[in-house]
C-alpha cells in the first residue's frame, strides 16, 4: 500500500511539473524545428505577439507536421505573459496543435493558453534577454525540451545591422531589453556554444530591422547556412507569418516564396528582403576584394550616385550611410558594368530577394535593378557616430576580410 501511495504521489508531482524540461534522453524530433527568440520589452510587444498568433495560425493550416518553440521576453508588467518564458507548438497536419483542435481567429492570450509551458525563468530586477548568459541558458533549454534533426532560428526584435549598441546613440545591434543590446560579434559567439559544428543551424530570420547587411551574415557564416533579412528598417509589423511561416518548415526551404510574401504585404509600405547562403561569403568577401586591388580609384566614386540603405529619421536617429549596395559599388567600379566572374559569385551568395520600388516615407529611392539584395559599409563615408568608424575596423570581421586586405 505504501509503494501504490508513493507512486501515486510521484505521478501526482510530475503532472503538476510538466512544463519543467525534462531530462535523460529524447527521440530527435523528426524534421525541423522552428526556434523563435522574441524580445518584447520594448514597444514592440504588441507586435511580436501578433507574430506569434500569425505563426499559430499557419501551423493550424499546414499539411504536415511541425514544431514551433517560442521564447517570448515580455515587456515588465505585461499582464498576458508574466515572466520569460518558453512555449511549445506541436501541429499535426490535421488541423491539430497540441493535440487540441486548432482555436480559429484567435487572439495573443488563446494562443498563449494553447501553449505548452517548457520554462518559466524567474522575471528579476537584472534580468536581460540579450544577455550573452541568458541567450545560452535558453537555447540550451530548447535544445533539451525538444532535440530535433535540424533546427531553424527567428529573431524578432528591435536591430541595427553591424552597428554596435550604445545607450547614447541610436546604434542597437539586436534586441532591447531595458536598454540592453548585443552585438553581433557576441551574438555570434553565443550561437557558436548553443549550434556550433554539425549542429548548424539551417537558417537565421532576423524579424529586425537592417540585418541584411553582409557584415552581419558573414559574422555568423560558421553557425548558419543562411542568414534572411532586410537591408533596411523592417515595418513594424514584422514578418508576415501567416502567409510565409509554412515556407520554413518544408525539408527545402523555399526563400523566393519568403521574399516575395515580404515585399507583397508591404508592397504600399516600403520593404526589402534576402536570403544569403552564408557558405559562399568567404568567396563573395574574396571577390569583392579583388575588385578593390584592381581599381584604385575607389575614392573617387560619388557616394550620391549609389544605392544605399540608410535613413535618417531625426537630428538624434541617422543611419545614412551605414550601407551600400555591394553589386552598384562594384559597378560603379567598372564603368557601369558588372564583371560575368563577380556577378557569378554574387547570385551564388545571394540565393533570392526582393524589394518596393520608389521612396516612401524618408527612406532612400529602391532601383530594383540596383538592389542586390545585401548592402555593405563604405570606409570613410560619415556615420552619426565617430566610434562606429573604430568599431568597424576593430570589430567587424568583413572590414579585415575586405578592407583589411586592401593596401590603401
Amino acid at each position: 500500500m505504501k509503494r501504490l501511495l508513493f507512486l501515486l504521489m510521484a505521478g501526482l508531482l510530475l503532472a503538476a511539473c510538466s512544463n519543467e524540461i525534462p531530462e535523460g534522453d529524447r527521440v530527435p524530433h523528426r524534421g525541423r524545428t522552428i526556434l523563435a527568440y522574441l524580445v518584447a520589452n520594448n514597444n514592440l510587444d504588441a507586435d511580436l505577439k501578433q507574430n506569434v498568433v500569425w505563426m499559430y495560425e499557419s501551423m493550424a493550416e499546414m499539411t504536415d507536421s511541425c514544431c514551433l518553440l517560442v521564447y517570448y521576453r515580455p515587456r515588465v508588467g505585461d499582464t498576458a505573459v508574466e515572466s520569460p518564458v518558453i512555449l511549445e507548438f506541436l501541429s499535426d497536419g490535421r488541423g491539430n496543435i497540441n493535440e487540441r483542435t486548432a482555436a480559429v481567429s484567435p487572439d495573443f492570450k488563446t494562443v498563449f493558453r494553447e501553449a505548452v509551458v517548457r520554462k518559466t525563468y524567474e522575471e528579476t530586477a537584472d534580468y536581460n534577454a540579450t544577455d550573452p548568459a541568458v541567450m545560452l541558458q535558453v537555447f540550451g533549454d530548447m535544445r533539451m525540451a525538444v532535440p530535433a534533426e535540424s533546427y531553424g532560428l527567428i529573431f524578432g526584435s528591435h536591430a541595427t545591422g553591424w552597428m554596435p549598441a550604445d545607450a547614447t546613440v541610436a546604434g542597437r545591434a539586436f534586441g532591447i531589453d531595458g536598454g540592453y543590446s548585443i552585438n553581433v560579434p557576441e551574438l555570434r559567439d553565443v550561437l557558436a556554444q548553443s549550434f556550433g559544428g554539425s549542429s548548424k543551424l539551417d537558417f537565421i530570420l532576423f524579424d529586425a530591422c537592417m540585418m541584411g547587411a553582409v557584415e552581419v551574415a558573414y559574422e555568423l557564416r560558421d553557425v548558419a547556412d543562411y542568414c534572411i533579412a532586410s537591408v533596411m528598417e523592417t515595418p513594424e509589423d514584422g514578418f508576415p507569418y501567416h502567409t510565409m511561416f509554412h515556407y520554413l518548415c518544408e525539408p527545402e526551404v523555399e526563400f523566393q516564396s519568403i521574399c516575395n510574401a515580404f515585399t507583397y504585404y508591404y508592397q504600399h509600405l516600403w520593404g526589402t528582403c534576402a536570403a544569403i547562403d552564408c557558405r559562399r561569403l568567404e568567396d563573395l568577401a574574396d571577390a569583392v576584394a579583388g575588385e578593390l586591388h584592381a581599381h584604385s580609384d575607389a575614392e573617387g566614386i560619388s557616394l550620391e550616385s549609389l544605392q544605399q540603405y540608410g535613413r535618417r529619421l531625426s537630428s538624434s536617429t541617422d543611419y545614412t550611410n551605414f550601407s551600400f549596395d555591394v553589386e552598384d559599388f562594384v559597378r560603379a567600379l567598372n564603368g557601369g558594368e558588372v564583371p560575368d566572374a563577380f556577378r557569378r559569385t554574387l547570385d551564388a551568395a545571394v540565393v533570392a530577394k526582393s524589394c518596393v520600388e520608389g521612396s516612401r516615407y524618408d527612406f532612400p529611392d529602391i532601383d530594383r535593378d540596383r538592389f542586390c539584395g545585401i548592402g555593405m559599409y563604405l570606409p570613410g563615408a560619415e556615420l552619426q557616430s565617430v566610434a562606429w568608424k573604430e568599431y568597424y575596423r576593430t570589430s567587424v570581421s568583413w572590414f579585415g576580410a575586405v578592407w583589411g586586405m586592401v593596401d590603401r
